[in-house]
């Protein structure tokens, strides 16, 4: 586990410029000014084939060499599935479940490859979805798969931890990504850490789990479950809304709800610093591997000011919750 417990992950890229195919020069300004941003220890990244749209080694040559990465594979995950519904570590689909394997090898070879030009570990952790064949409702089965395809990837020395994300379950109200039930994922986890004596962790994302049942009670409830299955590594804050510009009950990473401070707060956000405030409490950051934001800049238009401005206010509605705020 890292020590470093003093700042926050930032899944700072759908706020980035590059994220709405604004130019380069804007994802420059961007970058530079979000390493200006106290408290931040490093970034979430998603991989395609490459860990940002200009390619690795523009990433590499905006960001602080000192920040650590989290690598995600939910937006990878999401794209083959909108033409592949069996793409997915717990798909069915064992065609599919094979192709979602090749680029988790691939996630991992990307992974060593920036560790090894760094000649530390960059890279701290991977965010694994627990994806199923979209439409099942045969949660056994996609338990199994999804064990079967865990057994797969412990084979191979990964160099960073590995830790599966909890979206919102197929067996919930409206799935947005329908995913296993948490149970389902803490019983998949637990055998395969026994039978590997591996530590694969659980990470709960404030909205993910909030748009199981459309209530916000439900993230404290997971992290709890988490942690009673001794599982619980991350907790990523991102919020949801039930109606406004991001949105009914979306996964758009909505940013918090107003408070004392916020520049660009979402007034339809029910993601609030005393929400995020319990889940600390229970969770307090120097007991996670990471904790941080995923926050979403819904005007392509906007300038950088105004997609820096959500994420300082993230930061600073995180330290207000964990205590750390000066």
């Amino acid at each position: 586990m890292s020590n470093k417990h003093t700042g926050f992950i930032v899944g700072a890229y759908p706020c980035a410029p590059s994220f709405h195919q604004r130019d380069e020069a804007m994802e420059v300004d961007f970058l530079r000014r979000l390493a200006d941003i106290p408290h931040i220890r490093g970034i979430e990244q998603p991989c395609l084939e490459n860990l940002h749209p200009y390619g690795d080694d523009f990433l590499f040559t905006h960001l602080p060499d000192e920040w650590d990465i989290v690598v995600t594979a939910v937006m990878e995950t999401m794209r083959r599935r909108g033409t592949e519904s069996g793409f997915g570590l717990a798909s069915e689909d064992k065609v599919q479940r094979d192709a979602c394997l090749a680029y988790y090898r691939h996630l991992f070879e990307r992974i060593q490859r920036t560790n090894d030009r760094f000649g530390w570990q960059k890279v701290i952790a991977l965010e694994m979805q627990a994806a199923p064949l979209a439409g099942t409702r045969n949660v056994a089965v996609a338990e199994a798969c999804f064990q079967d395809a865990l057994q797969e990837i412990l084979r191979w020395d990964w160099p960073c931890e590995l830790i599966l994300e909890h979206c919102d379950s197929f067996e919930g109200i409206a799935p947005r990504k329908g995913f296993l039930p948490l149970q389902n994922e803490i019983n998949a986890l637990t055998m395969i850490n026994q039978q590997h004596e591996a530590s694969v962790g659980l990470c709960i994302n404030w909205a993910r789990s909030v748009l199981e049942n459309h209530t916000t009670s439900l993230p404290l409830a997971h992290v709890k479950e988490a942690q009673q299955a001794g599982l619980l590594k991350a907790v990523m804050f991102s919020g949801t809304t039930p109606d406004g510009a991001y949105g009914e009950w979306q996964d758009l990473h909505a940013p918090f709800a107003p408070f004392s401070g916020a520049k660009v707060a979402c007034k339809e956000s029910l993601m609030t610093v005393d929400a995020a405030a319990d889940i600390f409490r229970q969770a307090p950051l120097n007991a996670l591997s990471f904790a941080g934001i995923k926050l979403l800049e819904i005007d392509a238009q906007a300038d950088v000011t105004h997609r820096i401005s959500i994420i300082d206010d993230g930061i600073q509605a995180l330290l207000l919750a964990s205590g750390n705020s000066k």
